[in-house]
């Protein structure tokens, strides 16, 4: 079994968040003794990393180790929303969830470093709201973009974005969504 130093493995189903040491989460629970992602469950199983690992690359490594089918990057960073008049958080328990445009770049660049670390297929997710938010994903390695938020305020958002997926797959001759995965061009150093 791969240890990740400083992280531990909760298990929640068929997904699994690979979060930092002493780190809860409210979708899943920290087991005392990690087993192997697919150890009780059935069909595919996909880790979530969230973008607060120190090594998110090494994580990615360890979930494939363990079994895991695929990787879901990123899950939500912690934040905290202040009403200034009541000098209270908003949420009730204080601090949530960051989620939303704001999330994208460092979902992004967590997409581009699993990508370089292993071959599963990667779900990219967090700020993706149009076909450019969902080409820098596919670009940075992402072989399947989620729509959350933008979804929520519009349910034909994601349908949009597919409809000018496709158009610029057509303004730039790409046959195929799966030939621009991974296809991020990193300048030289």
């Amino acid at each position: 079994m791969c240890r990740l130093p400083g992280a531990s493995v909760a298990s929640a189903g068929n997904i699994t968040t690979c979060l930092p040491s002493g780190e809860t989460s409210k979708f899943a629970v920290t087991p005392s003794r990690s087993t192997g992602v697919g150890d009780h469950t059935r069909g595919i199983e996909a880790v979530k990393l969230s973008p607060t690992l120190a090594n998110i690359g090494d994580a990615a490594k360890c979930a494939a180790d363990a079994g895991a089918d695929a990787i879901s990057v990123v899950n939500t960073i912690p934040g905290l929303v202040v009403d200034v008049e009541r000098r209270a958080p908003v949420l009730g328990f204080g601090t949530g969830g960051v989620s939303g445009p704001g999330l994208r770049p460092v979902g992004v660049l967590a997409t581009w470093r699993v990508r370089k670390a292993v071959a599963l297929p990667i779900l990219g997710v967090g700020g993706v709201s149009s076909a450019a938010d969902a080409l820098q994903y596919l670009l940075a390695g992402a072989t399947l973009v989620g729509v959350g938020t933008a979804a929520l305020a519009d349910p034909r958002q994601p349908e949009r974005i597919v409809d000018d997926l496709g158009a610029w797959c057509g303004a730039q001759g790409v046959r195929s969504l799966g030939d621009i995965v991974g296809a991020l061009q990193w300048p030289s150093t």
